[in-house]
């Protein structure tokens, strides 16, 4: 078609090149950001979908964090709990060793020094053992905040009392399972708390508390309570190691949540440079023969000139 008021193939061609300069633009960005989701260039619901995902993998990365944290203090409270059972087992042995009719009086005293040091111990361990400067043999329970996203609900752990004078009505929540409080002279039943109250000294008798194994009487008293206390110690200490075992599936499973989200977020949003480079090197030929083109394509109003020659 000899015409020069409009070149159809010059104005095709410069159209291919506006189309694939836009594609490149995109494909440049993607290259250059790493991301599929960047500003200019995102899919339609692509955007909201990776940083919904990402979202959620920092979320559980945030609670696999918090558990962790959990697991630490939870075997505080196990290395704790077993010291104390171990205090109570020795304390067993001397209230069953005082308790002999036979014994001097003066060995007793000396039996009531040591019982007197263990509890002092046992009691300092249940007041002052910290994990990130929270007392943790108090009872007070643990509650690990998951916060993921749609609620994912708070995992929490009741925490014994450990402390030698608590009790509680069934013993609920009271590492020795003592029920009634202690009284004086080592009294209160066999399923009473071990008591703190400070006896002064009186004559040949030394200071010591009103649990104690100053005669064959009270030691009697104090055995049948350790009889009872000792094996609950064991097993609130079994307890805490089940506790334990439940937050290292927790962690087993939140560490695989996080993989799978953040294995999600990548495969939506991130650049496959792979294909991207190849899409890029193709875009990149038609721009140059897109370009070829518009020139011959330009160059055929020359031909019209020959005519009027």
């Amino acid at each position: 078609m000899s015409i020069v008021n409009y070149n159809y193939a010059s104005n095709a061609a410069a159209n291919v090149i506006r189309s694939n300069e836009k594609l490149m633009d995109k494909t440049m960005a993607r290259i250059s950001s790493g991301t599929k989701v960047g500003a200019g260039h995102a899919d339609s619901g692509r955007y909201g979908l990776y940083t919904n995902m990402t979202t959620e993998a920092r979320e559980a990365r945030a609670a696999l964090s918090s558990l962790n944290s959990g697991l630490a203090r939870m075997k505080l409270v196990e290395a704790t709990g077993m010291t104390i059972h171990k205090i109570a087992t020795r304390m067993h042995e001397l209230s069953v060793l005082a308790s002999d009719t036979l014994l001097p009086v003066h060995d007793r005293y000396g039996m009531d020094a040591e019982f007197q040091a263990l509890l002092g111990e046992w009691d300092r361990l249940g007041e002052q053992t910290r994990y990130n400067n929270t007392v943790v043999m108090d009872g007070t329970d643990l509650v690990i905040t998951m916060g993921e996203a749609g609620g994912a609900a708070n995992i929490t752990i009741n925490v014994d009392d450990w402390r030698p004078d608590a009790n509680a009505a069934n013993g609920a929540g009271i590492a020795t399972h003592a029920i009634d409080a202690g009284a004086a002279n080592s009294g209160g039943g066999a399923q009473a708390d071990l008591s703190l109250t400070a006896v002064a000294a009186a004559g040949d008798v030394p200071a010591t508390r009103q649990e104690n194994l100053t005669t064959a009487a009270n030691a009697a008293l104090t055995r049948a309570k350790l009889d009872n206390i000792v094996p609950h110690l064991a097993a609130s200490v079994g307890e805490v190691a089940g506790d334990i075992q439940s937050l290292e599936f927790a962690i087993e499973a939140t560490a695989g949540g996080a993989v799978a989200k953040e294995l999600a977020a990548s495969l939506i949003g991130d650049t496959d440079y792979a294909v991207d480079t190849a899409q890029l090197a193709a875009q990149q030929v038609i721009s140059q023969a897109a370009t070829a083109i518009l020139a011959q394509a330009n160059a055929r109003s020359a031909t019209v000139l020959t005519l009027l020659k």
